[in-house]
């Protein structure tokens, strides 16, 4: 995978996808394998967004048997269950624990019949699936079973537990970048580090855009038949820059903590927090808290209060003195708080809504269902386009780049400039390599990986300074990075 951004202005395409977060990135994979020619441009790197910022969870949805939305529920977990099967290395089985308490809409009588319902709806959950990726049934526990879970649980009042499986993302920033890879396998033009500054418009509609290289400066013209505007928080600009005006859609700053300690327990544990559910979970050696959200208008508020409320809901895990490695924040729909997150995907065909044709636009809702959703908005592009239908295949194609990348460390960094597109530090650091996802690299490692990048990008000392300085910012008190400031390598 090369960037080429001259490629981009060679002809006039079918399909421009602006933002190559997860929902941008699966909508250029299936619309490329599809057989539409296709761009994907992203403003910084694939998946630095709220695709990077998340818990790591690839659910089923059981949360939506609340509200009866049962359609949501078994999209979910069909969906949990095609990223188990085309990318079984990054998405796997993971237990959760809640513990229950007294006898209503939280207790364990319930939950109980919560869990048998979901069982019977998602009783074709594990088809196709090899055994060790299978969901087994939810179910309840004793409380003397929840305290040989959950040691260190207040045992007053405690009437037992729910015990359910979900699914993790060992990386899904790996994950995001397996269907960017696809798509330029299956023949899609893709570029970070690629900005739209406008709309291109001509007889009353949208013929593509002008796309802004954020690393060397310069803007080139992007035609296509359609543009599909993927770009998550910054949607409304890309709106704006098309000449639709609207006000700005309200956004909520979702927080989760990594904490540098290793998990206590195999196995997420949940609680019920000022109204809503917090969980432990161990990932990748750590542990990680979540999820806290506040208006993404608002100033960001102390990381240590929410990680104060953690260990109010989690008293049994001593997370007071936990050290928090890294924070991750990302922006998702929604206003107010926990409860006014939004829970359904938007696909606006902007052609019936605001006679403007050319134009279509995504606005999802969680990582889970990406690669469906992307599925209806290229649907929607074909007969746009006046196409054929053309089935989707992107449910039952493996991915082979799903997969951490093997070899030493400047084996891998090298792989990751050449074949990846990784061009700044935090690219390869954060998203390519899994070096910093969980905190802060060793000094040593930062500086093998520098010196390769260097050595393959022609960086001179000033370059590696700015790389490290940029970076050494994603990190609470980065460790290596002594009073003088970010070295060279």
């Amino acid at each position: 995978m090369k960037r080429d951004l001259n490629s981009l202005s060679a002809g006039e395409l079918d399909l421009v996808v602006v933002g190559g977060g997860i929902y941008g990135a699966v909508a250029a994979y299936d619309a490329a394998q599809r057989g539409l020619s296709v761009a994907l441009v992203e403003r910084d790197d694939f998946g630095a967004g709220a695709s990077w910022h998340s818990l790591k969870t690839i659910h089923g949805g059981m949360r939506y048997l609340q509200k009866a939305a049962l359609g949501r529920l078994r999209e979910s977990a069909c969906e949990r269950r095609t990223f188990m099967s085309i990318a079984p290395d990054l998405v796997r089985p993971l237990p959760f624990v809640v513990p229950t308490r007294g006898h209503g809409v939280a207790g364990r009588e319930a939950l109980a019949v919560a869990l048998r319902l979901n069982n019977w709806l998602t009783r074709d959950r594990n088809d196709g699936l090899p055994e060790g990726q299978q969901i087994p049934d939810g179910r309840t526990v004793s409380a003397r079973e929840a305290l040989d879970l959950v040691p260190g649980l207040e045992p007053r009042g405690l009437t037992g537990a729910a015990v359910w499986s979900d699914a993790q993302a060992v990386s899904t920033e790996r994950l995001t970048l397996a269907f960017v890879l696809a798509a330029a396998e299956a023949g899609a033009r893709v570029a970070n580090h690629a900005e739209v500054v406008a709309a291109l418009r001509s007889t009353g509609r949208v013929v593509g855009v002008a796309v802004r290289d954020r690393l060397r400066g310069g803007t080139r013209e992007v035609r296509a038949r359609m543009v599909l505007n993927a770009a998550g928080p910054g949607a409304d600009e890309v709106l704006a820059r098309a000449g639709l005006r609207r006000a700005p859609g309200p956004l909520l700053r979702a927080r989760n903590l990594v904490l540098r300690r290793a998990p206590s327990l195999p196995h997420a544990v949940g609680a019920r927090s000022r109204g809503r559910f917090l969980f432990l979970v161990p990932w990748q050696g750590r542990t990680l808290v979540g999820t806290d959200y506040e208006p993404a208008q608002a100033a960001p508020s102390d990381p240590s209060a929410f990680l104060a409320e953690a260990d109010r809901a989690f008293p049994w895990a001593s997370l007071a003195d936990a050290e928090v490695s890294l924070v991750h924040e990302g922006l998702v729909p929604g206003r107010g708080g926990p409860a006014g997150i939004a829970t359904r995907p938007r696909l606006r065909d902007h052609e019936k809504e605001d006679a403007l044709p050319g134009l279509v636009s995504l606005q999802g809702v969680k990582y889970t269902t990406a690669r469906s959703v992307a599925e209806q908005a290229v649907d929607l592009v074909l007969r746009r386009l006046d196409r054929s239908p053309v089935a989707c295949r992107t449910a039952s194609t493996p991915l082979p780049e799903a997969r951490a990348l093997e070899g030493d460390l400047e084996e891998r960094t090298q792989e990751a400039v050449r074949d990846e597109m990784a061009l700044t530090l935090a690219d390869a650091v954060l998203r390519r390599l899994d070096l910093g996802t969980g905190g802060a690299p060793a000094d040593e490692d930062l500086s093998v990986v520098c010196a390769v990048m260097a050595a393959e990008l022609g960086w001179n000392e000033a370059r590696q300074r700015r790389e490290r300085e940029a970076l050494a910012r994603v990190w609470p008190s980065p460790p290596g990075l002594g009073k003088g400031g970010a070295g060279t390598c």
